[in-house]
Parts: C-alpha cells; structure tokens; sequence
C-alpha cells in the first residue's frame, strides 16, 4: 500500500476480500457518491447499484451491490452487503445482479406463499378445536 492508497474489506455472507485503491464511487439514498484517502469517519446504507473502484494502477473494476452498510473508520472502508459481483465488464455485472434480484423476489413470493398456506391451516385447525 502506498501513500495514495487505502484499504476496502468486502464483506458478504460467503467472503471477505481485500483491496488496495485509490478511490472507491457508490451510491446510498440520497444520490452517488466517493471515498478517497484520508475521508473522515463515515456510515451510510448502500441501494442496489453499480458502483466501481480504482486500484494504485489506475484500472477500474465495477462491482454490482446489493445494498448494504458502507463503514470508513480511522482510513479503513468496509463494504458489507448479502452480495457483490466484481468485474471489469459493468453491463454483464448489471444483467447478474438484476438476475440475482429477480431470483431473491422469486425466492421471497415462494416463502410467502408457504407461511400464508402455514397461516390458514393453522387457523382451521384452531376453527376446527373451538366447534
């Protein structure tokens, strides 16, 4: 690490990655917005995004955010969300987590549907024991 340099800690359910860059683009609620070396202590909630970062050569590489809790504390930034995609192509990031969305919203319906089928037999069986 060098002088121009700070730590990011990705942090999702499955890893934890670090890296060494130069700055780091996100978005929160209230609109996009940069982290770079010496930012003051700092905690906001990150929106489903598109998001990239710049390393010490100067390369970007994109990351797709789903949500989460930015963290900048004494010069270390930690990025935790349920997950993150990183790449150096930010349409194909885009189509993955617009994917993983759609499959957590499928996921969700499913387990609705279940604990409303829970909900009524429950219901019936109390019907049932009060006749």
């Amino acid at each position: 690490m060098n002088n121009t340099t700070f730590r990011l800690t990705i942090v999702t359910p499955t890893k934890i990655v670090e890296r060494d860059i130069t700055h780091i683009r996100l978005k929160d609620e209230t609109a996009y917005f940069g982290i770079m070396k010496g930012h003051i202590d700092f905690l906001t909630v990150l929106v489903p995004s598109l998001c990239y970062y710049r390393d010490a050569s100067g390369r970007e590489t994109f990351l797709a955010v789903d949500g989460g809790i930015l963290s900048v504390r004494g010069g270390a930034v930690t990025l935790t969300s349920r997950e993150v995609y990183e790449g150096d192509d930010a349409e194909r990031l885009a189509e993955i987590i617009e994917a993983a969305i759609a499959k957590r919203q499928e996921s969700e319906r499913a387990f609705i549907t279940m604990l409303e089928s829970i909900e009524r037999s429950f219901i019936e069986k109390a019907v049932d024991l009060t006749r």
